[in-house]
């Protein structure tokens, strides 16, 4: 019943019908909640002085501080702030110091032992470019292709000015490479005596014939033709006998773990000149007819037993009528695996499963210039010289294309930018010790070899022994300059240099500015009563 004189009609605050709207009063409406924080700069203001003052950052609490002057503040917010820019400068400096030079080579602490390591492929090659009794023989009934071939053997003179055209097509690859072995000294007359381990072998079993850019000569303890080539099967090439059990040894991947001892390549049994190899050579000065170098002697050089040898250049030279003794050394550098997440560009070298040859099966430096220079001289003259590598269907360069591979060979001093030094690389290089034959060894060695007196020794021949004198070889390895351990090592160092800075500084800041921030708005909220 409503009072007397007021005609107002008065509304229950609830009815039945929930359809109908009732207006209801600004102080009676529930206010809607808000997801966000209820930011206010008195608030903002105090949880910036709490971090200032609690942080474990230098100097911040000093900006906080109400006792200090604004003067004092600005100072230690500069000086804040001047650490920042320095930590950072340095920082910049670390980082592009490990991104531009992110490969440091250091000795390695574990040294490869001597068993681990493959006896050097040794090529030899007499300088005596023909054999005098068989070039008086062509110069004397030999056709006229025959004497351009001599001419063109011991002359300085370019082929194309000693071959016309006719001559030229006659002496296609075919011919010239009869030619060659047949004028050349033989591996059967120039190798003499053989001793491998203190054990006289023959020598047939130990070298096999090679043509080389020097021409013919002899090479031992090259991996077999199946481990070197891909396609070892089509390669047009001498016939070679290898030992077994051949073994697929690489600088990178070393012995399989399942080789056997005595697994081909051959590896030393020891130290010394009794667990080396001992060779006579016989330089035959009697028979020389023109040569590569200016006194008979002998080209030899040692090699990764993977790679194909360049002698004419590499090889060093040994004169007859001395006993030689050449200390093996070895330089060895290895990568770590980490390395390979490291930009080819800025390391400088390969990984053997980053770059595949097309003939050869181990990538080296050498292989993959060898093969550069045989693709040059094919896209160039169509042809490839005869030591370079080759399949049964390349055209082996001939007299006719003299002109043209004489042109390639000017060009020689131009590397392949393609080709960068393997990640993991064994070299071999010699100590070298030589003096007189005495008469006592002459009269031995005469004795020992039969038909041979002191004299012709003393004239013709030269006694080597190659050997190793270490037990252990140091290894040379390319690691990470830094690392993201190392890089996070030294960012951490230098904030905590300049600002104290740690990771629990990144802890409070984050807890500041979001869960601490919002459990505080939260409790600033005012409480609202429950009203209808």
């Amino acid at each position: 019943m409503c009072p007397p004189g007021n005609n107002q009609e008065t509304t229950p605050w609830y009815v039945w019908d929930k359809k109908q709207n009732l207006p209801r009063s600004r102080s009676e409406e529930r206010p809607r909640r808000s997801i966000l924080p209820d930011w206010n700069t008195a608030g903002v203001r105090k949880d910036l002085r709490e971090y200032l003052l609690t942080s474990t950052l230098h100097g911040l609490r000093y900006v906080g501080e109400k006792k200090l002057t604004w003067f004092e503040r600005f100072f230690w917010l500069g000086a804040f702030s001047c650490s920042i820019v320095c930590a950072g400068f340095f920082i910049l400096n670390v980082y592009a110091k490990w991104r531009m030079s992110p490969m440091i080579v250091s000795i390695n602490s574990e040294n490869m032992p001597l068993q681990n390591l493959p006896f050097p492929a040794i090529t030899i090659c007499n300088v005596n470019q023909a054999k005098k009794s068989v070039a008086e023989r062509y110069k004397k009934s030999g056709s006229p292709v025959d004497k351009k071939l001599l001419e063109s053997l011991c002359t300085s003179q370019d082929d194309t000015e000693i071959f016309d055209n006719d001559a030229a097509e006659s002496a296609d690859w075919d011919y010239t490479r009869s030619f060659l072995i047949n004028v050349t000294q033989p591996c059967s007359e120039m190798l003499a005596m053989c001793i491998w381990d203190s054990s006289e072998m023959s020598c047939e079993d130990l070298f096999n014939a090679q043509l080389t850019d020097e021409g013919l000569c002899c090479t031992f303890n090259v991996v077999h033709r199946n481990k070197m080539f891909r396609n070892p099967k089509s390669l047009n090439d001498m016939n070679f006998t290898f030992p077994l059990p051949s073994v697929d040894w690489t600088p990178e991947g070393g012995y399989p773990a399942n080789a056997p001892y005595n697994g081909f390549p051959w590896r030393p049994k020891g130290i010394g000149t009794d667990h080396g190899l001992t060779l006579v050579l016989d330089a035959n000065i009697a028979e020389y007819y023109c040569a590569s170098t200016k006194s008979p002697s002998f080209k030899i050089l040692l090699h990764n037993p993977t790679e194909t040898p360049n002698i004419a250049n590499l090889g060093d030279i040994y004169g007859p009528g001395i006993e030689t003794r050449v200390a093996i050394q070895t330089r060895i550098s290895d990568a770590q695996p980490a390395l390979k997440s490291i930009d080819i560009e800025k390391r400088l070298c390969l990984f053997s499963s980053e770059k595949e040859l097309v003939f050869y099966r181990t990538y080296t430096l050498r292989n993959c210039e060898m093969e550069c220079e045989a693709r040059n001289m094919l896209a160039l003259c169509k042809c490839v010289l005869y030591y370079m590598p080759k399949n049964k269907t390349t055209r082996v360069c001939g007299k006719a294309d003299a002109k043209c591979y004489i042109n390639m060979k000017l060009l020689s001093n131009v590397t392949c930018e393609e080709c960068l030094p393997a990640c993991t690389e064994i070299a071999y290089y010699e100590r070298m010790s030589s003096a007189k034959l005495s008469q006592s060894l002459l009269v031995q060695y005469a004795k020992r070899l039969g038909n041979r007196t002191t004299e012709y020794i003393t004239e013709n021949m030269l006694i080597i022994h190659f050997y190793f004198e270490d037990r252990t070889f140091t290894r040379f390895t390319k690691g990470e300059i830094f690392g993201l351990t190392e890089f996070l090592s030294n960012t951490g160092g230098l904030l905590g240099l300049c600002m104290g800075f740690s990771m629990m500084s990144v802890v409070e800041l984050i807890y500041y500015v979001t869960l601490r921030a919002l459990c505080l708005a939260r409790r600033r909220r005012p409480k609202q009563m429950f009203t209808q």
